[in-house]
């Protein structure tokens, strides 16, 4: 965590400026940045697929991997005349 402070719904911890949080792999959470927050700045570093799940299905509504991220990637930088 660079700047701000931010947690998940589901966890009791908090994280803020300096520290370093491990997620494992099969982990559901829901971000959250604290609400007198101005900004909030963390740098993930995702080595797996991200597994979208909806809330009140609980069913999987979507996914990215390296795969899909590059192609949205691309695409972007397509749009707006870089690529």
């Amino acid at each position: 965590t660079l700047k701000g402070g931010w947690g998940y719904k589901e966890h009791d911890w908090h994280a803020s400026a300096g520290t370093y949080v491990f997620e494992p792999p099969g982990e559901t959470h829901t971000l959250i940045v604290d609400e007198d927050c101005e900004e909030m700045v963390a740098m993930f570093h995702v080595t797996g697929a991200l597994i979208y799940v909806d809330e009140a299905s609980g069913e999987v509504s979507g996914f990215d991997d390296v795969f899909t991220k590059l192609e949205k990637a691309k695409e972007w930088y397509k749009e707006c005349g870089l690529g």
